[in-house]
């Protein structure tokens, strides 16, 4: 299965290391499924477009500086595609009867933004050892698929591609998502 993500990069960085493509950092704990002291998370999409509208879709406006990264001039916002197993067995929070099985009666416990909620839902999703992660809908589109997956090895980095904001990928999850692009005099870079 082909997946996709957003993350700083910095070319030629070893891939497991900051900025390298498969690099999780350190204390993850933040998103909805995270329980960093049962498992590492790695956040995906289903297409590149989702990637990078998951990622951008809390800002009302685009625009060249969202691409930048704080604290390391030298990296860049940017986009990897991955290989997870087609035979990951992934529980879909999308599907009533996975719902039903994994003892959730509403699927307004997964719509809500409720952490605590999720990330127990997660916890026993992983304990359960059935299943190598979960997939559900975008909160920014019901058309996007995303994916976490608890798997390591099993991940293999395709490749990488730096974002920019009159990318395709950029502007095609603009347009999917409904986000004004503004634009700006592009800066130039010393010769």
């Amino acid at each position: 299965m082909r997946v996709y993500r957003v993350h700083p990069w910095v070319e030629g960085a070893d891939s497991r290391a900051p900025y390298g493509a498969l690099f999780v950092p350190p204390g993850q704990g933040s998103g909805r499924w995270d329980n960093p002291d049962l498992y590492t998370l790695r956040y995906f999409s289903t297409t590149s477009v989702g990637a990078v509208a998951e990622t951008y879709g809390s800002l009302a406006r685009w625009s060249e500086g969202m691409l930048r990264v704080p604290h390391n001039a030298e990296a860049v916002a940017a986009l990897s595609t991955y290989e997870i197993p087609d035979s990951s067995r992934l529980a879909d929070l999308a599907d009533p009867n996975v719902l039903l099985r994994l003892g959730v009666h509403r699927v307004t416990h997964i719509v809500e933004r409720n952490k605590r909620r999720t990330q127990r839902l997660a916890a026993n999703i992983h304990d359960s050892g059935e299943w190598d992660g979960i997939t559900w809908w975008s909160y920014y589109h019901p058309s996007v698929t995303l994916v976490a997956t608890w798997l390591d090895d099993e991940v293999t980095h395709v490749d990488t591609s730096a974002l920019s904001i009159g990318g395709d990928t950029v502007q095609q999850a603009a347009q999917l998502i409904v986000r004004e692009i503004r634009r700006g005099r592009m800066r130039r870079e010393p010769h």
